[in-house]
């Protein structure tokens, strides 16, 4: 879907946030975020960082689901292309649904 949102948020070892970034996915659902090797002088660790599904932009086909990790957040592990002076991670597909289509919560509440 164009124009729906993704974030890339990459820690550092101690757990605190040193980049995030978002992009607009295309009329392939594909998006493109670039980082720098070093932020802030310290070298960044792809397996730190994860990328999730932060909004859609349809009204109706709105709400978040966790396929293939698009909710939760999907780490980067394995590139899957490099080249001289680029390394390119894949992930997805992610997917966006309908309130209708959204599982009602069946979890018991204590008050039941």
């Amino acid at each position: 879907m164009a124009g729906g949102r993704v974030s890339l948020t990459c820690m550092d070892k101690r757990g605190r946030v040193i980049y995030y970034g978002s992009d607009e996915t295309d009329e392939l659902g594909d998006f493109y975020l670039t980082v720098d090797k070093y932020i802030n002088g310290k070298k960044l660790e792809p397996t730190l960082c994860s990328v999730r599904l932060v909004s859609s932009p349809d009204t109706v086909c709105k709400l978040l689901t966790n396929f293939a990790g698009g909710r939760s957040g999907v780490k980067l592990n394995w590139p899957s292309h490099i080249s001289r002076g680029l390394i390119r991670y894949t992930t997805g597909p992610f997917y966006f649904t309908t309130p209708m289509c959204d599982e009602p919560d069946t979890t018991e509440s204590l008050d039941d």
